[in-house]
């Protein structure tokens, strides 16, 4: 279960993800690279689309941040050293956009179509991917990344807060990432009795 941290480790999982799962023809270290300049992976923020995109890029925009409807109420139950912990969560449920943005059509469309291919291939982040963002994951947690649907009509809506220039995107959300609360405050029973010792100091040693 991870801190506040959870929900940037897990994007910050899905860029490292998709930045090494590249093809090799499109890295900068490549002989000949097929894609120039080189594409990049980015985590944007909104001060990124608040101007123009450049480059060969596939960005990952975060849109939306909603509490689990299915599991809001669900305690998680983890194993402990004397038996099952039962801990407090708010789980939540990424939506974001994947962006392509391409220095021409034929980029564009490559750049998205391969983006799609990976995540419908690897549509899952485990621990292995997200132990960078927040120490706190659960070696057992992995989250699901899938796509989701997003009207033309709420997309576009996106798009006329950015400043950029529209480009091709399409909607994903990643599942479910599992905050932890603070534990519920515990009270033990009420205090019935008190007992002091009696006597002198030599009698109790």
């Amino acid at each position: 279960m991870a801190s506040y941290l959870g929900v940037r480790g897990a994007l910050r999982a899905l860029e490292r993800h998709l930045q090494h799962r590249l093809p090799a023809g499109w890295r900068a270290d490549a002989l000949e690279p097929t894609m120039n300049p080189p594409p990049r992976v980015e985590l944007l923020g909104s001060s990124a689309l608040a101007g123009s995109l450049s480059g060969n890029l596939l960005g990952l925009y975060p849109y939306r941040l909603v509490v689990d409807a299915h599991g809001r109420n669900r305690p998680l139950t983890v194993p402990g050293p004397n038996g099952v912990i039962t801990h407090a969560e708010l789980p939540v449920n990424l939506q974001l956009l994947v962006i392509a943005n391409g220095t021409s059509a034929q980029y564009e469309l490559d750049l998205l179509a391969w983006a799609m291919i990976e995540l419908a291939n690897h549509s899952q982040l485990d621990a292995a991917d997200l132990d960078e963002g927040d120490p706190h994951w659960g070696r057992q947690e992995a989250l699901a990344i899938q796509p989701t649907d997003l009207s033309n009509e709420d997309l576009m809506r996106l798009w006329d807060q950015f400043e950029a220039d529209y480009t091709l995107a399409v909607p994903y959300e990643i599942r479910t990432v599992r905050l932890r609360l603070a534990p519920e405050d515990s009270e033990g029973p009420a205090v019935g009795t008190r007992a002091f010792p009696l006597g002198t100091l030599e009698e109790h040693r």
